[in-house]
């Protein structure tokens, strides 16, 4: 899937393509053979194996040469080919958001925005980490709720990660790479049929950075030094036409910085930024899911199993100095260590079936079930105060737990009936109980009992339910036009803050979104080009805001509660071509009008009129990759992109401004009977745009900004 700039570009590309189609149907047959086309793409996106030009909706499929060619391996890069969305992160180093069409996630605890399905198991709760993208067979994004197929947390859009499955042939590859900041990175790929019915597929990566931009004199390390390994096997089995079973199991260690802020303003560069605490974050994350779908006259019966098992442990430190001074005049506390612990487990199944063609009808019903605990702790220790007001005797510290646990259960159908030979009508619907209970426990010393305020502690249930129906209109008029219309819910589920100093302020409801949109999907210029469009209008109630408590000290007086409304209404357009033999390029841009249009921030501000935090004005993405082959041994390979992303906020208040990003991707290099050599480089323009925001005392702003310019060689052999 490829991707556009501002709306101007879309219209010209469009009629570009459409004179070109018709100067073309005057030539003579002969000049367009053998035909070229674009290659159909087989997407998943409503639960059932489709064209993506067939599916009444806007998605976004991007393939997995995407992805490798030009070293997209993150969520981060992966998101910039998408119109409309984008990822933030937090200071932390563990808060990653997708957002789509202004929706996002508040904070890293808070029930997410994006519903995030990985080989169709659910994995947006508590914690959604997006996956590395290592072998994986596509990625499909779905703009706009997805309430009635998708469920919880799916306001804004879904995500569908899904690793390529084993094959009966025998092959694989593997790779090297090396790039600036001392980055090596190694990745294997075999697939073994060990039957005619039996297949595996096993890959292995492991990627490490000595160096950085951040570097912390102290501790004479870089802070944005990080590694990972990881191992997935994947297991497929058909035993018959009838029957197939998929087996995912992967196992993902990773360590990366923690809080990477600076300073300027008082005067800290990257390349000097000390603390006497070094930030580091470790994760470990074990996942499985089983796939079995069996088909009979009586339609398509689907089985989904996943279990998910995720662990952080991480220091920081909090106050963000080598050599903080106590001062409680200026709020200097001193010398500040915070060490946590987030372990999220889930399980999850889902059965579903699809009916066979009953005449103009047929139905998609399902149920799910999924079960999830996680635990919040962290432990701030304070030695300065404990030695300033005590000699050091009675300790000084802080501890916080908070144990959630989850029980969800949904049922959900669809049912498409094709009333005329160019209309279909598409009515879903879900509905969704949660139960969702809290242990939390606010411990601090007695010492700091005195300063912050007793010890607190909850124990409670509640139960949350939804109602997420929706319905689509879809007209064919020809075999190379699509127009659809249609209303379609979603929520994002009700549950308990984690970080927070007071009981009161655990709770909070769910948000609730509708989405009104049309859209068209065009094929023309002999199938050799496809535009996509869509127009919408996007409303969600009980949104939820960060306030705070000014009665709790510190940063635990901040939460999330539904405290206003907001409303979105945008453009999105995609379109790609086959320029020529071996030539493909794509544009997408993205244009949103989102903002708050009632409530209140915990200072009495209003928010009415203010951008959401989560959203961009305008997203522009271009891409192209261009195949060459000279010989029957040597082909040249050469692949570039370019995105932009329009400045935004970090804050409800629209004070703190992240400024635009411009990056360009480039690589170019030959592939020699399987043997590939590509040079290339990201953020060629080398823009230090802003990632997140923090402060330290006495207030002074600090930023992460992103990685700059970097060059690399890619080595790989395919067999």
């Amino acid at each position: 899937m490829f991707t556009v700039r501002p709306l101007s570009v879309a219209i010209s590309a469009t009629l570009g393509f459409s004179l070109a189609d018709a100067a073309l149907a005057q030539d003579d047959a002969s000049v367009m053979e053998p035909r070229l086309a674009l290659e159909e793409v087989l997407v998943t996106a409503r639960k059932r194996s489709e064209s993506l030009f067939d599916v009444p909706g806007a998605v976004s499929a991007v393939s997995p040469d995407t992805l490798e060619s030009l070293r997209m391996n993150d969520a981060r890069d992966l998101l910039t080919l998408v119109p409309t969305a984008f990822l933030s992160e937090g200071v932390a180093g563990t808060a990653r958001d997708v957002n789509i069409r202004g929706i996002g996630t508040p904070n890293l605890f808070a029930e997410s925005g994006v519903a995030t399905y990985i080989d169709e198991v659910y994995s947006s709760g508590y914690i959604s980490y997006p996956t590395q993208f290592y072998d994986v067979e596509r990625i499909e994004i779905l703009r706009g709720p997805q309430g009635a197929l998708y469920g919880r947390n799916a306001v804004g859009g879904a995500m569908n990660v899904i690793s390529h499955r084993a094959d009966p042939e025998f092959g694989g590859r593997i790779r090297g790479s090396y790039a600036r900041y001392d980055r090596t990175e190694l990745e294997g790929t075999v697939n073994v049929p060990f039957s005619s019915s039996f297949a595996g597929r096993f890959t292995g990566w492991y990627t490490d950075q000595e160096e950085g931009e951040y570097f912390n004199p102290a501790a004479d390390e870089y802070i944005d030094a990080n590694d990972s390994k990881g191992l997935r096997g994947v297991f497929s089995w058909t035993p018959t036409e009838d029957l197939s079973i998929d087996l995912v199991i992967e196992d993902t260690e990773a360590e990366a910085a923690g809080t990477a802020l600076y300073f300027p303003g008082d005067g800290e560069r990257k390349g000097s930024v000390a603390r006497d605490d070094h930030p580091r974050n470790e994760w470990d994350t074990t996942r499985i899911a089983a796939i079995g779908s069996y088909s009979t006259d009586l339609g398509e019966f689907t089985v989904v199993l996943g279990s998910r098992d995720y662990e952080l442990d991480g220091v920081e430190d909090t106050d963000l100095t080598a050599d903080n001074p106590f001062d409680l005049l200026t709020g200097q506390l001193g010398k500040q260590t915070l060490t946590r612990t987030n372990e999220v487990e889930s399980d999850y199944l889902e059965l579903r079936w699809l009916s066979p063609q009953w005449g103009n009808v047929d139905i998609l019903a399902g149920i799910n079930l999924l079960d999830e605990s996680a635990t919040g702790f962290s432990f701030t220790d304070l030695p300065d105060v404990s030695q300033n007001f005590s000699g050091g005797t009675l300790p000084a510290n802080l501890a916080l737990n908070n144990d959630q646990e989850l029980e969800s259960w949904a049922v959900f159908a669809e049912l498409t009936w094709a009333f005329s030979d160019t209309w279909d009508a598409i009515l879903s619907a879900r509905y969704t109980e949660d139960e969702k209970s809290v242990d939390f426990a606010y411990e601090p010393s007695v010492l700091i009992s005195s300063i912050l305020g007793a010890a607190a502690f909850a124990d409670e249930t509640r139960t949350f339910d939804n109602f997420s129906p929706g319905i689509t209109l879809n007209w064919a008029p020809t075999d190379v036009l699509r127009v659809y219309a249609k209303i379609q819910t979603g929520f994002r589920a009700g549950g308990y803050n984690f970080n927070v100093g007071s009981i009161d302020n655990l709770a909070y409801d769910e948000e609730t979104s509708i989405n009104y949109e049309i859209g068209s999907k065009y094929e023309f210029w002999d199938g050799r080009a496809k535009l996509a469009a869509s127009f919408f209008l996007l409303e969600q109630e009980d949104v939820l805001v960060p306030l705070f408590d000014l009665t709790v000290p510190g940063p635990l007086g901040g939460y999330l509660d539904n405290v206003a409304e907001a409303e979105t209404y945008g453009v999105e357009v995609e379109a790609s071509a086959l320029l020529t033999e071996g030539f493909t390029t794509g544009i997408a841009v993205g244009w949103l009008d989102a903002a708050f249009t009632e409530g209140m921030d915990s200072f009495g501000n209003d928010l009415d009129g203010n951008q959401l935090p989560a959203s961009r004005d305008w997203t522009f993405s271009l891409t192209g990759n261009y195949r060459k082959a000279i010989n029957d041994s040597w082909q040249i390979l050469s692949d570039f992109s370019f995105t932009y992303r329009d400045e935004g906020f970090t804050d409800v208040q629209n004070q703190s401004e992240v400024s635009d990003a411009e990056l360009l991707n480039l690589s170019l290099g030959f592939d020699f009977n399987g043997l590939i050599v590509q040079a290339y480089g990201r953020n060629l323009l080398d823009d230090d745009y802003d990632l997140a925001f923090g402060v330290r005392a006495p207030a002074s702003l600090g930023v992460i900004s992103a990685e700059g310019r970097t060059y690399g060689i890619n080595v790989q052999y395919v067999f």
